[in-house]
């Protein structure tokens, strides 16, 4: 037999010898051994890296709600505003106190500083005081990016718009 009759084609198939069954078993084996030793070994590496980015996810979610406690202890603007302007009322009363014992020729003055000058109540609450968007502004504040606020805000029922104009009046407002 001629190896290039064997190439073209040209060969009687009655004068080749046949395949030793016990060489292809063993083929077969290797290919299917070799095989499943690779699936198993690609889906240990997959599951192992589930189990990581479980774990990562675990830890982002746990230090979301760590940031959510502090943003909700955080006192607002409206807070700090008005314990701003007690204190300096409370030390104009003192000095007030003080002018007067030192001259008592003088008539006390009518004014009185401890009633701070109130304006015109609004129909509705601003809002970024409003209770229910107050925790979307204070995120932003710290720094959380708008467009994640803002998808958290629909998630939870909100108008993200809202975000854009923290002085809207909205009438339908919550205050604490």
């Amino acid at each position: 037999m001629d190896a290039t009759a064997a190439i073209t084609g040209n060969v009687d198939k009655t004068q080749i010898p046949p395949l030793n069954q016990k060489r292809i078993l063993a083929f077969v084996n290797h290919f299917l051994v070799s095989t499943c030793t690779f699936l198993n070994e690609f889906a240990l590496g997959c599951e192992t890296k589930f189990v990581e980015m479980e774990r990562q996810l675990q830890k982002t979610e746990a230090a979301l709600i760590i940031l959510e406690a502090k943003l909700a202890s955080i006192p607002t603007e409206h807070h700090v505003a008005t314990e701003a302007t007690e204190a300096p009322a409370i030390s104009n009363q003192q000095r007030n106190e003080e002018a007067s014992m030192v001259d008592t020729t003088e008539p006390p003055t009518t004014e009185n500083p401890t009633e701070p000058e109130l304006p015109p109540e609004s129909v509705g609450v601003r809002a970024c005081e409003d209770q229910r968007y107050r925790k979307f502004f204070k995120m932003v504040q710290v720094g959380v990016p708008a467009p994640a606020v803002k998808q958290k805000m629909q998630s939870e029922g909100l108008e993200p718009r809202i975000l854009d104009t923290p002085d809207l009046i909205l009438a339908d407002g919550q205050r604490e």
